[in-house]
């Protein structure tokens, strides 16, 4: 099974592609444009003049109601997450996203439709060394209920929990050690979901105006709305380790810890995030001295630490 490189990449080509906005109703055109080393992931306002790129990171996000949005210049970019986790997932590290409205398409509710854009235009390996965030020891973080803690790891892997009050939801539970190939199987399918109620609830008020069953599983009481029932057993559970792996990635290094989570969501998804960075007691950060290619790989033979500082 492989696992991430030691070097950087970006995509071959460009990537075009279009699709309804979750929040606006308004059909939105992207451009992927690929970037050299040291570039990150940025977005950028391609619909309004003289926009300038601005990288990811959980500083830069404006909102977590709903989607995690971020600030491009003053304007917002809404619903970043799948893309997000697309590129952290797929091993994209340099790319700028190119952007004619205000959020990311929402496609199918999941981040596969990306992965296959991806797949479609191949990846490029550059010639400069990739960063990783190794954690040295244990960060937790808890707000309302709700918990995130990542501990140390040779691996990448996310344990996340959901608990709710319905009958076909209840308690779930979900482990992946994230890799290209188990990030492209188990995560990326696994659609956006909602309750009926909530939805009613959110038209109303004229919100997820783009919301459908085209794009969303959609729960009333005991059963499933959409024709085609779940991807998978476990599509819901799988779909917050999604979000939450979408919103690990904005602080730009892929990890080597496991991530716990509990009720997650947007917003402590966004705290625990800011919280990691800045305690740079907790972590250090590594380049490989060679490819892992296989998921069992040694992580602290092969590492070279640099100062967080």
């Amino acid at each position: 099974m492989k696992n991430y490189g030691a070097y950087q990449t970006t995509i071959c080509s460009e990537i075009r592609f279009s699709g309804i906005g979750l929040h606006s109703g308004k059909e939105i055109h992207v451009r992927v444009h690929p970037a050299p080393a040291d570039f990150g992931v940025r977005f950028k306002r391609g619909d309004v003049l003289n926009s300038e790129s601005v990288k990811v990171s959980p500083f830069s996000v404006l909102s977590t109601q709903l989607a995690t949005s971020i600030k491009c210049g003053e304007l917002p970019i809404s619903t970043i997450e799948h893309i997000s986790a697309a590129f952290y997932g797929m091993g994209v590290d340099n790319v700028l996203v190119e952007v004619f409205g205000a959020e990311i398409p929402i496609l199918d509710g999941s981040a596969l439709p990306f992965v296959n854009m991806i797949n479609e235009v191949g990846i490029k390996t550059l010639t400069r060394k990739r960063k990783y965030l190794k954690i040295n020891r244990k960060i937790v973080i808890e707000k309302d209920g709700k918990l995130i803690e990542m501990l140390p790891s040779r691996f990448m892997k996310i344990t996340t929990h959901i608990d709710f009050d319905n009958p076909f939801i209840g308690y779930q539970k979900a482990f992946v050690n994230i890799t290209p190939e188990t990030f492209a199987k188990e995560l990326a399918p696994a659609r956006t979901f909602g309750f009926k109620k909530d939805v009613d609830q959110l038209w109303s008020l004229g919100l997820a105006k783009g919301g459908s069953l085209d794009n969303a599983v959609v729960i009333d009481n005991d059963k499933v709305l959409n024709p085609g029932g779940l991807r998978m057993p476990d599509e819901l559970v799988k779909h917050k380790a999604l979000d939450l792996l979408g919103d690990l990635a904005l602080i730009g290094y892929r990890f080597f810890g496991h991530v716990r989570a509990y009720k997650s969501g947007h917003l402590i998804n966004n705290i625990f995030a800011r919280s990691l960075l800045i305690s740079t007691d907790l972590y250090s950060i590594i380049e490989l001295e060679e490819e892992l290619e296989a998921i069992g790989s040694d992580i602290p033979a092969i590492e070279r630490s640099f100062a967080t500082a």
